[in-house]
């Protein structure tokens, strides 16, 4: 309502009374209309403020069940199954930034089929714009052409993507999925956005436990196969320690370990790469530096040496110390680049030495 208007109107329709009676018309006005918005206001005020004091103390549980988690997994899906008590969606995912410049998916609800999204990689012009730290709601995903078409969400119809961000580094991306046009709004960007801080710094604090961990089982394995080397258990016996040290650092779900000779052979397999100790190993297998092999190369590799086996991306290690070559591990990687992989690579080059004193004859 315009009051002014309204005042000015009544003003002129009465314009035969004298100046004085026409100020006390108007205030008498003004007077009534802000009586009547201070009443109708308070009713307004106390709901609007019953349900911000809802939202902030919703919010509040939220932050503190998701800081509550120690582990990285468990961060991760405490924040999506948070993140629907705030935000009415059918389905999201939370994507981690690769050193490629791509996402992985490491968890996602609401899926038929979550299998298939869990894992998978995608890099677009979408994903681009949230690496540089920028939010990104579409309203209708499939009629975007820079939408990444991922196996098991093509129920996705709105999408929105909101980045990870710690101290201006973006950590990952959080996605926001309905199987329906209907567009997220600002305010359901604003809540998202609150969540996505809060599990950006506790994400990067479980990860920072987890490099933890993962430095001292390096250390516990690494004093296994120095104390297998020492006692004199023979190089063989070390192998076999090394390879099963490497299989639980990385949690790889098959490896083999070659020597170094012209002609490598297996010393030891376990899981996936098993069968095929003391085989003559294709030279293809042997690493001077960390090599990655395609998941086709696999069952041509493992029919070389008279075994039956699946395609799988092999992940190859050199064990070697500053001057001489002693063998490679060989891992059956099934989920890309990880910091396990990296941590591995430092477990060799420790390894190596406490195998080649193991292998060296006794003088």
């Amino acid at each position: 309502m315009n009051v002014d208007r309204l005042v000015r109107e009544v003003e002129r329709r009465l314009e035969a009374l004298p100046e004085d009676q026409r100020a006390l018309v108007a205030d008498a006005i003004r007077e009534e209309i802000a009586r009547e918005r201070r009443r109708l206001d308070v009713g307004l005020t106390v709901e609007a403020e019953r349900e911000r004091r809802v939202e902030a103390e919703t919010l509040r549980e939220i932050l503190e069940a998701i800081n509550r988690q120690g582990r990285l997994e468990d961060t991760i899906e405490e924040v999506l199954k948070q993140l629907g008590r705030l935000v009415a969606l059918d389905s999201c995912s939370l994507a981690l930034l690769e050193q490629a410049g791509g996402f992985r998916i490491i968890a996602a609800r609401g899926f038929t089929e979550p299998s298939k999204v869990v894992g998978a990689t995608f890099q677009d012009a979408l994903s681009d714009a949230v690496r540089e730290g920028v939010p990104v709601s579409l309203a209708d995903a499939r009629e975007d052409e820079r939408f990444a078409r991922i196996e098991g969400t093509e129920e996705i119809r709105s999408w929105a993507g909101i980045p990870l961000l710690v101290e201006g580094e973006v950590l990952g991306v959080l996605c926001l999925d309905r199987h329906r046009v209907e567009p997220f709004g600002e305010e359901d960007l604003h809540r998202a956005r609150a969540v996505a801080f809060s599990a950006a710094a506790a994400i990067r604090k479980a990860q920072l436990h987890e490099q933890v961990r993962r430095y001292a089982a390096l250390m516990e394995h690494v004093v296994a196969v120095d104390h297998a080397a020492f006692a004199g258990q023979g190089a063989s016996r070390v192998a076999a320690t090394i390879l099963e040290g490497a299989l639980e650092l990385g949690q790889y779900p098959g490896g083999l370990i070659l020597s170094s000779a012209t002609a490598p052979s297996v010393l030891a397999a376990r899981g996936t790469l098993s069968g095929v100790e003391g085989s003559q190993a294709p030279p293809e297998l042997s690493a001077t530096e960390a090599t990655r092999l395609d998941p086709h190369r696999a069952p041509a590799l493992g029919a070389a040496m008279g075994a039956d086996w699946a395609p799988q991306s092999l992940y190859l290690i050199p064990l070697a110390t500053p001057e001489e070559h002693v063998g490679t591990l060989v891992l059956s990687d099934t989920d890309g680049e990880t910091p396990s992989d990296r941590l591995l690579e430092a477990y060799a080059s420790r390894a190596a030495t406490a195998y080649l004193h193991a292998a060296r004859p006794v003088r």
